[in-house]
């Protein structure tokens, strides 16, 4: 059971390799070559305000930034 996750995990990026192509390509002919543009921007769009949301539901405790410092 401990390594399923790893192998899903595994399995993810070759049908995302695959199903991608071919996903583009039809939107490409049957829509618009603009609209992959549209999608990538509202996949980038989502994925900027989950951040947001997710920086303002657990902000740092001292309310500092973080860093990280080589000694």
């Amino acid at each position: 059971m401990r390594g399923r996750y790893m192998s899903v995990y595994g399995l993810t990026w070759p049908v995302a390799l695959g199903v991608g192509p071919i996903l583009a390509g039809l939107l490409y002919d049957h829509v618009s070559p603009v609209s992959m543009w549209y999608g990538g921007f509202l996949f980038g769009l989502i994925s900027a305000l989950g951040f947001l949301i997710l920086w303002r539901k657990f902000p740092n405790e001292r309310g500092q930034v973080v860093s990280s410092t080589i000694a």
